[in-house]
Formats: structure tokens, C-alpha cells, sequence
């Protein structure tokens, strides 16, 4: 089935209960887009084990508050600690502009005002944005009406369906799926598609370290 990727301006949010494997998609999303454009940052709140099978490199580690002088994968962990210098980070990026963003588990992510104004602006600054959540009421409102696109795999509380519902011009997404199926809407064209499940964490992994240039040109 043919159905429209994120582009470079696009912020695209993934909801789902643990296991669903949104993470996963969402990795498959972020496999699909330029590296040789921009810099693109995993925020990453859990230590996710696929970027561990990435490997650096070709995915760079990058310490909280340092900005990517390269094109590229990089991967960024966050400390509970860390949101004052993360606010801070998120500043930089929406100043400097050009720079992807994946983003597990965004409802950790500091609601100051520098992510929204990315969520917002991020067309204009070509910021593109993959942001992942569990539960869309621990979210930022923003993530939902300044997405592009809205992936959704199985919601454990039907509260949750009603929230993305509001997002979604009522498409039938709580209809029961198969394990790891999901729905993709499309704002743009108002239009809903069912998606079967992406590939494995291995194989994602093993296509980013293919598509992530080992050699960066300078910004």
C-alpha cells in the first residue's frame, strides 16, 4: 500500500502502549529520511536498546547541550536532571534550524516554550519532528495539532482514542488491529490508511547504519 512519508519540514507524532511497537516505527520513520541534509538527533529518555544496535558509529554521541557540527545520526541521552540544560538545547535548535529531531517518550520532554515554538515553527526553520508517546494526555496538546501526520497502534484506555479522535476529523482509528498494525492519518488529505507492521529492530537498525553516511560534511 502507498501512502505518504514525512518530509523535511514535517513533524509527525507515534501513540501507543508499551509493546506496540511505535519505538519501533517510529525508528523506521527516522530510516527514511536525509542524513546527508541535516543532523538528525535521537532524544533519547530510555535508553533504547535499538540505537545500541546501530552503533556508533555511524550514530555519533552527542552530550546535552553540544549541537551536531556534522550532517548525520546522533544520539543524545537524557538524565532526569537534564531539563533545564534540554530547554536550553531545544532553544539552540529552533535558533539554528535545519536539524531533525526523534523524540521517544515526548511527554518528558520540558513544556518551557522552546519545543513548541519548534512544534510550530518547524516548517519555516526546517526542523522535522518524530515524536513518540504512550498516552496522548501526557502530552503537549501542540504535538497533536502542529503534527503532519498522527501514527496511532493500540491505546489501552479508550480516554486516549477520544483525545487523538480530536486530532484526526473522527477517522475510525479504534477499530481492533492485528499485534504492531497501526493507522497513519494524513492530515493534509484528511485521510486514513491501516499500515502492516515495519521490519524488525535489527533490520531498522542495520538499514540506518547503511543510509547514515560514515562520512559528514560540515554545516
Amino acid at each position: 500500500m502507498v501512502f505518504t512519508l514525512p518530509g523535511a519540514a514535517d513533524r509527525t507524532a507515534v501513540i501507543g502502549a508499551t509493546g506496540t511497537g511505535k519505538t519501533v516505527f517510529g525508528a523506521w520513520l527516522l530510516s527514511k529520511q536525509r542524513f546527508d541534509r541535516r543532523p538528525w538527533v535521537a532524544v533519547d529518555f530510555k535508553h533504547e536498546e535499538l540505537w545500541d544496535m546501530v552503533g556508533s558509529p555511524p550514530m555519533r554521541s552527542l552530550k546535552v547541550g553540544s549541537m551536531p557540527g556534522k550532517r548525520g545520526l546522533y544520539h543524545m541521552e537524557i538524565q532526569p536532571w537534564d531539563d533545564d540544560a534540554l530547554e536550553d538545547w531545544l532553544r539552540r535548535v529552533w535558533s539554528h534550524g535545519n536539524i531533525g529531531l526523534f523524540i521517544d517518550e515526548v511527554s518528558l520532554v520540558p513544556t518551557r516554550g522552546a519545543f513548541s515554538a519548534i512544534l510550530r515553527q518547524g516548517r519555516s526553520l526546517r526542523i522535522p519532528v518524530i515524536a513518540c508517546s504512550q498516552r496522548p494526555a501526557n502530552v503537549d496538546r501542540e504535538v497533536w495539532s502542529e503534527a503532519n501526520y498522527i501514527s496511532v497502534f493500540r491505546l489501552d484506555d479508550v480516554r486516549d482514542y477520544k483525545i487523538i479522535q480530536g486530532f484526526t476529523r473522527d477517522a475510525a482509528i479504534d477499530r481492533p488491529l492485528p499485534e504492531h498494525w497501526s493507522y497513519w492519518y494524513d492530515k493534509k488529505n484528511f485521510s486514513s490508511t491501516v499500515l502492516r507492521p515495519v521490519p524488525n529492530p535489527s533490520m531498522i537498525a542495520e538499514n540506518l547504519r547503511e543510509v547514515a553516511p560514515r562520512q559528514f560534511s560540515f554545516l
